[in-house]
């Protein structure tokens, strides 16, 4: 894909080749800065489906009605003339001008009227994530040594490697390269009908859906006038060949788009490669680019296996990859911004955290002298002025990026500024409770912030805190903030406190046993046997004898 780096093997023959055969339109006189009028209608708010880059593959360099149309919208709505469409087949390397699909606009970087046309209509067309660039079939734009393209929108524009002359940057003309459907003028801007299904060539011709017709325009009616949301991300339409969304640059992500050549209910296993080296461990759908990328061109092997056997397609390639820029890059100052105090230069903030930086303090927007430290003195020279810090700061893999932080007016600091105590019972379950202290002067606001392991707790912003189960084991601080007029605002924080888990209650006390009486069991008394009985005299007595 066309990068700044390297475009579709275009050879520095460029400028003559754009002087040979082309079929030139009629200059048209500078036109005041205004938008072209709209689709009458659009059948919906969606965008046009795209495939992204499409690299000339066949030549038929006879200009394209989408294209030519497009290069009279351009010169009547903001001035300049043709520099053509055409190109002849045995004409240098690769380029969409054999095709038909692409146009060269004459206007002048060196003009400041034309840079600024040309920025206007840019603008347009790149706006929104590039809404009109998809309603167009825009695949990409180069203007004075810099590329814009649909399919890298979160790369905005790119500063292009000088080719030498003037005309192979485009400096004396912006070139456009359309899809088929832009080409075709077959996209919405001009049909009113959003692109479902993108073409690849010709349409109405080899079994290509049949072309659509233009509508008419709208007068008076700024674009976009729907309420269309375009993803920042570009992500191609499935395709015969697998392919990738996403821009190539450190810290993004890609996202495999395996297409159509896909058979139901396959199987799909991904691998990711560098300058066609696979990448250690990179087998997924989605894959982050690294700082080991940089400078290399990025693919997806897309394999999918089914019943009828594995089959195996290659993505093309991505533009070299770019280093990453910063996020959250604003540098703070910390400390109280009065005289006889040291401030630091903070960039903690920013992502990822830079491995170097470099510092120059300013007063009033100038330079202080030798201050290039991270850490500055404030002096009484300083009062009244505004303070603030530029730092240029890097890492590897990533754009360095110079940031400079708010400027703030150094006045007097608070005469007292105690420490703020904490008071209550650290342990699970308790409260605590701040005293700010005595300040002098009395501040006019006095803010707090409840801290634990020194961040701040969510909505603990209350003169108590109750301690929860989360804070167990962790120490607690309190930060109070003091603002006044003419006074430099200051913080200070407390002493921490470490969170305790609450005392175990204490075992319970059994009561004591009530003693058991002692049973004594009385000596059986001795008893005196009876005298024994004579038994004959008894058994004469029963009458059972024989008779």
């Amino acid at each position: 894909m066309p990068s700044s780096s390297r475009l579709p093997r275009w050879t520095a023959s460029i400028a003559t080749a754009i002087a040979l055969s082309f079929t030139p339109l009629a200059p048209a006189p500078v036109a005041q800065a205004k938008r072209p009028a709209a689709p009458a209608s659009l059948a919906s708010a969606a965008i046009d489906a795209h495939l992204g880059y499409q690299a000339q593959s066949t030549c038929s360099p006879s200009p394209k009605p989408g294209t030519t149309a497009l290069l009279r919208l351009l010169i009547k709505t903001w001035g300049g003339k043709s520099s053509g469409i055409y190109r002849g087949c045995s004409s240098g390397g690769t380029s969409e001008h054999k095709e038909g699909r692409a146009l060269d606009w004459r206007m002048s970087a060196k003009s400041a009227s034309q840079r600024k046309r040309v920025d206007q209509a840019l603008a347009w067309i790149t706006a929104n994530n590039g809404e009109v660039a998809y309603r167009l079939g825009v695949m990409y734009i180069i203007w004075n040594q810099r590329i814009w393209s649909i399919y890298y929108p979160e790369l905005g524009w790119r500063k292009m490697a000088s080719r030498g002359s003037a005309t192979a940057n485009h400096k004396d003309h912006v070139h456009i390269s359309l899809s088929w459907d832009g080409a075709m003028k077959q996209t919405s801007w001009w049909t009113g009908v959003p692109v479902t299904q993108p073409l690849n060539s010709k349409c109405g011709t080899n079994g290509a859906r049949a072309c659509l017709s233009t509508i008419a325009r709208r007068s008076g009616s700024a674009w976009p006038y729907l309420a269309s949301v375009v993803p920042a991300t570009f992500l191609p339409f499935p395709w015969t060949k697998p392919a990738i969304g996403g821009s190539p640059q450190v810290g993004r992500t890609l996202t495999a788009v395996p297409g159509t050549w896909v058979p139901e209910g396959a199987t799909l296993s991904y691998q990711w490669t560098a300058d066609d080296k696979p990448i250690l461990g990179a087998n997924q759908p989605t894959y982050v680019v690294t700082t080991g990328e940089v400078g290399k061109e990025i693919r997806v092997v897309v394999s999918a296996t089914s019943a009828a056997g594995v089959r195996t397609l290659t993505s093309d390639e991505l533009a070299e990859v770019y280093r990453g820029r910063f996020g959250n890059a604003s540098p703070v100052i910390l400390g109280t911004i009065a005289p006889g105090t040291t401030v630091t230069a903070d960039v903690s903030g920013w992502s990822p955290a830079p491995t170097r930086a470099s510092y120059r303090w300013l007063r009033n927007g100038k330079a202080i002298k030798s201050a290039t430290k991270a850490t500055y003195t404030i002096t009484g020279a300083d009062l009244g002025k505004k303070l603030s810090v530029r730092v240029t700061a890097g890492a590897t893999g990533y754009y360095d990026l110079t940031a400079t932080s708010a400027a703030t007016k150094v006045a007097p600091a608070f005469a007292s500024a105690p420490l703020p105590t904490v008071t209550g019972t650290p342990v699970v379950g308790g409260t605590l409770t701040v005293d700010a202290g005595v300040w002098k002067p009395t501040p006019a606001q006095l803010s707090l912030q409840w801290l634990v392991d020194g961040a701040a707790i969510a909505d603990a912003t209350g003169a108590t805190l109750a301690l929860g189960p989360e804070l167990l084991g962790r120490p607690v601080a309190v930060r109070v903030r003091a603002e006044l007029a003419g006074v430099a605002s200051m913080s200070t924080v407390s002493a921490g406190v470490v969170v305790a888990a609450p005392a175990a209650p204490e075992p319970e006390v059994a009561a004591p046993a009530r003693p058991v009486p002692e049973v004594v069991t009385p000596e059986p008394e001795a008893v005196t046997p009876a005298p024994e009985v004579a038994v004959a005299e008894a058994a004469a007595d029963d009458g059972d004898g024989p008779s």
